[in-house]
Order: structure tokens, then C-alpha cells, then sequence
């Protein structure tokens, strides 16, 4: 049930508690498990766009984290077709067994028009009387709180570049490609940052669920804030909006948000088809008093999606540039990032 009281009927074999979070939809045709698994969708009720999910078999090394994220899956198929019926119980078994409501056999063709024509909109997974449901706004959660490491810890690759990584509530992909280019201390969101300066060569700001103003998050933009000119700084998702509010930029809340894996953006000249999940984005008319230059946009909506500094101590992109699931036109991003840290080296 939505929360303008639209009802929509659907299958389950689920036994467990009732899912409530942010109704929203994905248009990735595949990786349905990296998409479950994402942090970013923390909370959320997850609607795919594609008739059909779990038409390939479980792969737990596609896992962007240690458990699904989710609140609750909803489904036009999970497959059924004769020779996948041991795909569709294997998937089942799986939300089963992570205790993740779903609802299968929903018209999600029209679920997903609504959600584009009215808003994304708070709502229930429940086979119980629904006068009673209480509404509360997942966005007052400290959903980075509920993903991100509890403990700092390093990740040494044997590379000479020293990177200061912050989880935001990282996808483990997101985390691996930016191990292969230094070594790495991975720290909470809440760390202890006073005792981190000076000691690296660059600093990046992971993805994650949420609300990048949330009053939780003002010790990762004060650092942030307070370290640009000092060491270069990179942001990917959350990461790109954290860094537009520590330097004088504003975001909002966006009517449905970009999440799929093919979305284009443009930097006027060239196209990337990239891979999104967020439902804030950068107010790029903010940033005309700042030091950010937006240098790529969305070609549907022309949000911004790359912003970078005339000296390049900070560089964000809004899209993820290790996909998954999704295209590799954004890899571009590591092939920079990499470059940045040796020139950045070479000076010190």
C-alpha cells in the first residue's frame, strides 16, 4: 500500500514481518542480486522495472555488501519458466532465509508510472489491515549510520600512494577498484578525523544511502570542508553531494530519482551511458559562488553529474564508475584518479 492509498495486489510466500520504506524503482535489466545488495538502497522497497528478475542463478560473490539492503522487493516475475524453477526457488529461499517481504506478479508497468507522474512515496508490504500503519519519514533515519564500518581498518595493496577512503556505506565493487590504486584506511563516517591530516595523498568519499544534509553527516562535510586545498579530494554518489554541501553547494530531493543502469550524461562533447542510485542530487545554480564547475550533466533532467575545481584538488562524479551492475563507459574515472595520484606524488 502507498501512502496516497493506492492498494496493489501481489504473490509471496513470505512469512515474515511487514516492510515499510521509500517506494522506488530500478530500470537495470540485470543485477538484481548486486542491486538488492547495494547499501545506497538501505531501507527502501525496491521495484524492478524489468518483467523479470532471477532468471540466472544466485551468485553471492556479485554481493555489493555482506546482507541485502533492502526493505522489501517487488516484482512483475521472478521467474517461472519450467527450466528456471529451481532459480526462482533458489532466490526465494534466499529472501527467505534474510527474512526480506517481496511481492511477486505485481503490475509494476504501472506502479513505475505512478511513481514517475506523483513522486516516489513512503509504503507497505503488509497482508494485514492497513488503517492502523503509521507513516514515519525513512529519510530521518541516519541510514549511512545503519551501513557504514563500525571500526577503521587498512587495506595495503603494496602501492606507494596512501588514500584515506571514507564509508559512507560503500558498494564492495566501489571499494575493491579504489584498493587497486593505493593503500587504503577505510574509516567510518563519524571518525575521529583530527588525528588523519596530512597523512595522505588523496581523500575519497564513498557512495551511500539517504540524505546527504542529514544532521548526522556535518562531521564528514566539516573534514571535508576543512581538508579541500590541503589534499585532493574525490566523491562518487553521497560522496559527489557531500562534497557540494562542505564547499558551498545545496542539493535536493529529487521526484523520483535516477536509479538504473542506463543513464546518459553528457559533458557537451561526448556521451557515457552510466550506471545511478540516488534520490538526492547537486542544485547546480549553488554552485555559481563556489569553486565547483559542473563539467558533465544528465541529458534528461541535467542535474549535475560531474563537478570539478580549476585546480582539480576535488573532482566528484554522481554516477558510479564501477557499475555494478551496469555499463563500464565511466571506468575513465579510475584511468584520472590514477593519473591525479602520481602527479600529486610526484610534487610532494
Amino acid at each position: 500500500m502507498l501512502e496516497d492509498g493506492t492498494k496493489i495486489a501481489g504473490e509471496t510466500n513470505s512469512e515474515f514481518d511487514d516492510a515499510y520504506g521509500e517506494v522506488v524503482f530500478t530500470t537495470s535489466m540485470t543485477g538484481y542480486m548486486e542491486s538488492i545488495t547495494d547499501p545506497s538502497y538501505r531501507g527502501q522497497i525496491l521495484v524492478f522495472a524489468s518483467p523479470t528478475i532471477g532468471n540466472y542463478p544466485l551468485k553471492l560473490g556479485r554481493m555489493e555488501s555482506d546482507r541485502i539492503q533492502v526493505a522489501g522487493i517487488i516484482a512483475r516475475d521472478i521467474h517461472a519458466i519450467l527450466p528456471s524453477m529451481e532459480i526462482r526457488e533458489e532466490f526465494y529461499s534466499y529472501l527467505s532465509e534474510n527474512k526480506i517481504p517481496f511481492l511477486d506478479g505485481v503490475d509494476t508497468r504501472s506502479l513505475v508510472r505512478r511513481i514517475r507522474e506523483h513522486g516516489v512515496m513512503k509504503g507497505w508490504i503488509t497482508g494485514t489491515a492497513t488503517q492502523d500503519l503509521e507513516w514515519p519519514d525513512p529519510m530521518d533515519r541516519n541510514l549511512v549510520g545503519e551501513v557504514s564500518r563500525k571500526e577503521a581498518f587498512k587495506l595495503d595493496s603494496g602501492k606507494e600512494h596512501e588514500i584515506l577512503f571514507i564509508d559512507m556505506g560503500t558498494k564492495r565493487s566501489l571499494l575493491e577498484d579504489i584498493g587497486r590504486l593505493g593503500n587504503l584506511k577505510v574509516v567510518p563516517y563519524d571518525h575521529d578525523f583530527s588525528s588523519e591530516s596530512g597523512k595522505y595523498e588523496a581523500v575519497f568519499i564513498s557512495n551511500g544511502p539517504g540524505d546527504p544534509d542529514h544532521v548526522s553527516l556535518e562531521k564528514t562535510r566539516k573534514f571535508i570542508r576543512e581538508s579541500y586545498g590541503k589534499v585532493p579530494i574525490y566523491g562518487v554518489c553521497l560522496g559527489h553531494q557531500i562534497m557540494a554541501l562542505a564547499l558551498g553547494g545545496k542539493t535536493f530531493k529529487m521526484p523520483f530519482g535516477h536509479r538504473g543502469s542506463n543513464h546518459a550524461v553528457t559533458d557537451g562533447t561526448h556521451i557515457w551511458i552510466t550506471s545511478h542510485n540516488h534520490g538526492f542530487a547537486v542544485d547546480g545554480k549553488s554552485l555559481v559562488e563556489t569553486d565547483l564547475k559542473v563539467t558533465q550533466w544528465d541529458i534528461n533532467d541535467g542535474t549535475p553529474e560531474m563537478m570539478e575545481t580549476e585546480s582539480g584538488m576535488a573532482v566528484s562524479i554522481q554516477y558510479h564508475p564501477e557499475a555494478s551492475p551496469g555499463p563500464h563507459d565511466a571506468r575513465w574515472f579510475f584511468t584520472r584518479f590514477k593519473k591525479d595520484l602520481e602527479d600529486h606524488h610526484a610534487k610532494r
